[in-house]
């Protein structure tokens, strides 16, 4: 089902609602959308509930600067679970959506119930920071439009790249079709948030998942992120790069299905 939750602060936030069990709440990282996770979606119907979101202000969620930020997405995000969900949910957050799982952390506490963390880390490494102010430079200057195979490359695993070019074709395209603007916009939001104090307060089971190719958070860096969090472990998938959900699917949904499948009863 898709629809648009009404949040008290006025934002309309696109939400895509599927399947049945533990309900899990997937949220994306720059310059993505719900759309990431609709293949998981339907791998886990028969496991799990997957709601996920274009972030507030982002793609087909109205889209205002204005509700951009990770007070305001804490506060819509946390009314959606309370309201929709309605119980307790396994964040599963992407990149910048994995930190925002350790902000929500920091908020609602009692409405989460485990984490994956997929290509995360809790604060953007100085490489990435440098990389992208400069496209962040790029973009306003030109906008979007021929940037989408670079960002393609810095992306995807060279195998998926090599294997799979109508996959890197389509992402390609599909990136640069959102507004300039917005996009910038989450580039600051990355760059300034940092999480480096939750990792070790963590009081739930916790999955990060790492492509093994991964330019932005790469596996030793997430490795040694999990060995500060309690109940954290680290799966590795070969021949992905910084969108495994993406590259490969079902190695991908098999991964969250058995954690999910290993959470101690609500």
């Amino acid at each position: 089902m898709d629809a648009r939750f009404a949040a008290s602060s006025g934002s309309r936030v696109y939400v895509e609602d599927a399947g049945a069990g533990i309900p899990v709440l997937a949220l994306h990282g720059l310059g993505g959308g719900a759309y990431f996770f609709s293949g998981l979606s339907a791998r886990l119907s028969r496991h799990c509930r997957v709601v996920s979101v274009d972030l507030p202000g982002t793609g087909r969620s109205t889209p205002t600067l204005e509700a951009m930020s990770p007070n305001r997405w804490m506060a819509d995000l946390g009314e959606l679970v309370r309201e929709t969900i309605g119980a307790p949910v396994v964040i599963l957050g992407h990149s910048l959506g994995a930190m925002l799982a350790l902000k929500a952390w920091e908020v609602w506490p009692a409405w989460i119930r485990a984490m994956v963390l997929v290509g995360g880390l809790p604060k953007v490494r100085p490489e990435i920071h440098e990389r992208l102010s400069e496209r962040a430079q790029v973009v306003k200057a030109q906008g979007l439009v021929g940037l989408g195979p670079q960002v393609a490359a810095a992306n995807l695993s060279p195998e998926t790249m090599d294997r799979q070019p109508e996959r890197a074709a389509l992402f390609a395209r599909v990136f640069e079709t959102q507004r300039p603007d917005v996009y910038l916009r989450g580039i600051e939001i990355l760059c300034e948030l940092s999480m480096e104090s939750v990792p070790a307060t963590l009081g739930v089971p916790v999955l990060a998942v790492a492509g093994r190719d991964d330019f932005y958070a790469p596996p030793d860096l997430v490795r040694a992120f999990m060995c500060q969090v309690p109940a954290g472990r680290t799966e590795v998938l070969p021949a992905c790069g910084h969108l495994p959900f993406l590259e490969a699917p079902e190695a991908f949904a098999t991964i969250v299905r058995a954690f999910v499948a290993d959470l101690e009863p609500a």
